[in-house]
C-alpha cells in the first residue's frame, strides 16, 4: 500500500480501543451526517476491513448502530419529553413522520404515539439542583447487561490501585448510557469510573480498555433512589418524566451518573441508596 492510500490513524493502538473511540465519536456526532469512510480512516482501518471489524466486535453494522442509537434516543424523548412526534422524527434523521413511524414500529413494536401513551405515570421524587465542577475520571467501559458490570469495576481497580491513582477514600460513579427498557441488555453501555483528584496526573499510556472521561461542570439535577438496582428505572421515569418536566429545563445529551451511597455487600437491597444525576443543558 502506498503512502498516499494508507489510512490515517493510531495503528499502534489495540483494536478494542480504536473501536471504542469510534463508538464515542458516533455518539458525539449523532445529529450530524455519519461518514463510515471517515470513521474508518480515523480508526486506522481501510474501509473494507473497518466494516468487518466493527460488525465483528459490536454485532451490528456502523449505520445499523447509528440508526439504533437514534431510534433509542427518540424513544427516550417520547418517554420523558413533550416534543411533537414530527419534531422527534426530524431530530432522528427521518424526512417524514411516516418513515419514522415505520422504523419506530419495527424497532419497538408500537407506533410512536402509542409508545408515549404507554409510558404511563410515575411516582413522585424529590429533585435537588446544584452546581458541580468538572469531574475528570478514569474508566472502563462495560457493554452488556447492567447486572454484569462488576467485571468492569474489577478491571478498573486492578489498574488504578497499582498505578497510584487512588488517593484517600475512592470516589466512584457509573456513567449509564442506555435505558434497559429501551436498549437490549446485550447492547447496554456503562462506564465504571473513578473520579480523579485535580492534582493527579493521568499516565500518558493507559492499558487497553481504560479511558479518561470528563463530566462537564455546571448545573446538575439529582435524586435518591432507595431500593435494588433493578428498580431504578422507576425513579428515572419520575425524575425525568415528571419532576424535571414540570420545571421546564433542558437536559444535556450525556450519560446519566449513578453514585452508590451504600455498600451493596452489607446493605439489604431494599435499603440500598443510589444517587442519580443528570446534567442540565
Amino acid at each position: 500500500m502506498s503512502e498516499t492510500t494508507r489510512p490515517a490513524g493510531p495503528v499502534h493502538v489495540p483494536w478494542v480501543d480504536r473501536i471504542l473511540a469510534v463508538l464515542d465519536r458516533v455518539h458525539a456526532r449523532l445529529d450530524a451526517e455519519i461518514d463510515p469512510v471517515a470513521l474508518a480512516r480515523e480508526a486506522g482501518f481501510s474501509p473494507h476491513h473497518f466494516h468487518r471489524v466493527f460488525r465483528g466486535m459490536t454485532g451490528e453494522s456502523v449505520m445499523g448502530h447509528v440508526r439504533r442509537l437514534r431510534l433509542e434516543r427518540a424513544a427516550l424523548q417520547l418517554k420523558h419529553g413533550d416534543a411533537p412526534v414530527t419534531a422527534v422524527a426530524l431530530a432522528s434523521g427521518y424526512g417524514s413522520h411516516e418513515a419514522f413511524t415505520r422504523a419506530f414500529r419495527e424497532r419497538f413494536g408500537v407506533a410512536p404515539r402509542d409508545y408515549r401513551a404507554q409510558a404511563g405515570d410515575a411516582d413522585e421524587v424529590e429533585v435537588t439542583l446544584r452546581r458541580e465542577p468538572l469531574r475528570r475520571c478514569i474508566a472502563v467501559r462495560h457493554i452488556g447487561p447492567y447486572a454484569e458490570v462488576g467485571r468492569a469495576w474489577e478491571a478498573l481497580f486492578a489498574y488504578v490501585g497499582p498505578a497510584g491513582l487512588v488517593h484517600g477514600v475512592p470516589r466512584t460513579l457509573a456513567l449509564v448510557h442506555d435505558d434497559p427498557d429501551i436498549t437490549a441488555p446485550a447492547q447496554c453501555r456503562c462506564d465504571a469510573a473513578l473520579v480523579l483528584e485535580p492534582t493527579v496526573a493521568v499516565p500518558a499510556v493507559l492499558p487497553s480498555g481504560v479511558v479518561v472521561r470528563e463530566l462537564a461542570g455546571g448545573q446538575w439535577a439529582s435524586t435518591i433512589h432507595t431500593g435494588p438496582f433493578e428498580t431504578i428505572q422507576r425513579t428515572y421515569d419520575a425524575m425525568l418524566g415528571r419532576a424535571l418536566a414540570r420545571r421546564g429545563v433542558d437536559l444535556a445529551d450525556e450519560p446519566t451518573v449513578e453514585v452508590t451511597l451504600d455498600d451493596p455487600r452489607t446493605t439489604p437491597p431494599a435499603a440500598l441508596r443510589t444517587e442519580s444525576q443528570v446534567r442540565l443543558a
